[in-house]
């Protein structure tokens, strides 16, 4: 009996070295992600950067010329009153 559990732990020994070496290190496998990939997305990166650069930069720019519009109505907008009271002396004046 102890020789044939010797065998069985010996057998079970060798089954599992080469279940071991079936199993073990085998070549390194190759990377999911090349650098050609990355180097890709990098530059997508600064791309995406720079165009968000350039939308701010123009949205200052308008924001500015909304700025300078809004001042030049806020100068015309007491206008037509004072043309309406000229309009109101011209025609009392003409008869009217």
């Amino acid at each position: 009996m102890t020789k044939r559990i010797g065998a069985l732990v010996a057998l079970a020994a060798v089954v599992l070295a080469t279940c071991g070496a079936l199993a073990g290190c085998g070549p390194k496998p190759p990377c999911a992600v090349s650098t050609t990939q990355v180097d890709a997305s990098r530059d997508a990166c600064v791309k995406s950067q720079a165009d968000l650069e350039k939308a701010r930069n123009d949205r200052s720019a308008l924001e500015t010329e909304v700025s300078r519009v809004r001042t030049e109505i806020a100068e015309l907008e007491p206008q037509p009153a004072a043309l309406a009271d000229r309009l109101e002396t011209l025609k009392k004046g003409s008869g009217r």
